[in-house]
């Protein structure tokens, strides 16, 4: 294409058109030798110059049908970019321009579908009803699309352009198998439930849309939806995006931290206790002693160690190997979930073990653990008064905020009285 001649087209320039065609009365002609050629018609669209786009109808008409490198006709990209007069002038040359197909088998329908161009819409399907009926190289309707791409204006418009012996449109099918109704289940697009609900045409028995409740829909309706993922059923809770998953792996690597740091810390501790028990529980001067292991003497020169050493060694060991197992297996659930409660009841098995032989008598063991009982008791009370009073202010200040705020609208809300005397 003359450089000129594409200047021109992008500044919307019709005086320098005109001299162009004086100077070489082919120059449009050559332009559409290419195989696919990106013409002055859709350069002039895409900058939106109007006139230029009228001049270029009224010299050239077959520009209109011409598709570019990208396999867009001059009405896709109007389409899609929402130039309605344009689109009118293209559509008074012919209708059937509604149906030139993209690379991906797209109408300008259906851009203006993804899009969301309600007035494009308006004025594609006055001029050529079938349009609706086309389908992209994936079976999708103009509807589908609208749905997908969350366009519920859009999906409006094209409902209502529907005839009553259209609810094949309403329930088709792409080639994965989704309805516009399965669609917008599974994306939650309560709007557009509420609209398809109002449709007697939809193959359908009951949509019920409850606030705050998800959607009930009958199971020999939907059956399934079809994603990459799969099929799943759609009478199941079912997530619209990865957010929750991807929020649940955040949260396990979190958790893998803290339960190494955890475990590292119990090993270590265990592995001290081992190494070097309590005096209380273990003296130089024992010895261990086959002989030990079922003897019982109240003797205080008895040399065997107590049962208590036996209970302290045995879940200090458990505390220390299942933490030590948690280390190498800290990645994987199924191994925390049994291994971290075992490393925690051992060392709290331990510590309970320890103080039974520090304390003197099962009285004071009595009164410390009623003193812990009565910490972690006030401690729980003390949380449930904090957030009831924080609970309370919260409404407090939440009300005296909604109340000022009706005093203000009162106060600067002008009075019928006023009002109609500012209008006579």
């Amino acid at each position: 294409m003359d450089p000129r001649l594409s200047m021109a087209a992008q500044l919307g320039d019709v005086i320098t058109l005109k001299a162009l065609l004086e100077e070489d009365p082919l120059i449009l002609e050559k332009v559409s030798l290419a195989p696919f050629a990106e013409t002055p018609l859709h350069i002039a669209t895409l900058a939106r110059k109007t006139e230029f786009v009228k001049e270029i109808l009224s010299q050239k008409p077959s520009f209109a049908s011409e598709l570019n490198q990208d396999g867009f006709s001059p009405l896709h990209i109007a389409a899609a970019s929402g130039q309605v007069e344009i689109v009118r002038e293209l559509l008074k040359l012919s209708p059937d321009l509604s149906l030139v197909k993209d690379k991906g088998g797209r109408t300008p329908l259906h851009f203006a579908a993804i899009r969301g161009r309600v007035f494009v819409i308006d004025k594609l399907l006055s001029h050529c009803p079938h349009a609706i009926r086309c389908v992209t190289s994936r079976g999708e309707t103009a509807l589908h699309l609208a749905v997908k791409n969350n366009q519920f204006e859009a999906l409006k418009a094209l409902v209502e352009k529907l005839d009553n012996d259209d609810d094949e449109i309403l329930n088709a099918n792409d080639k994965e198998g989704n309805t516009i109704l399965q669609l917008a289940v599974t994306n939650n697009q309560l709007q557009v439930l509420d609209l398809l609900r109002t449709q007697s045409k939809l193959d359908k028995k009951f949509i019920e849309i409850l606030p705050g409740e998800q959607s009930t829909v009958e199971t020999d309706i939907l059956p399934q939806a079809t994603t990459q993922a799969g099929k799943f059923d759609l009478t199941q809770p079912q997530q619209s995006d990865q957010s929750a998953e991807d929020s649940s792996n955040t949260i396990w690597e979190s958790v893998q931290e803290m339960v190494l740091v955890v475990a590292s810390l119990i090993a270590t501790v265990t592995y001290e206790a081992g190494l070097s028990p309590p005096q209380t529980i273990w003296r130089d001067d024992k010895k261990l002693d086959p002989k030990c292991i079922f003897h019982h003497s109240n003797s205080a020169t008895n040399t065997c160690p107590s049962a208590t050493y036996y209970l302290f060694m045995s879940f200090n060991t458990a505390g220390f190997f299942s933490s030590v197992f948690l280390i190498f297996f800290y990645g994987n659930k199924t191994y925390v979930k049994v291994l971290l409660p075992i490393a925690l009841i051992s060392m709290m098995i331990t510590y309970i073990t320890l103080s039974v032989t520090m304390l003197q008598n099962g009285l004071s063991l009595l009164i410390v653990y009623l003193i812990t009982v009565g910490i972690f008791a006030y401690c729980v009370l003390a949380i449930e008064v904090v957030k009831k009073i924080v609970q309370s202010i919260y409404g407090f200040a939440a009300e005296r905020v909604g109340h000022i705020s009706t005093l203000a609208r009162r106060k600067w809300k002008p009075s019928s009285a006023d009002v109609s005397k500012e209008e006579a």
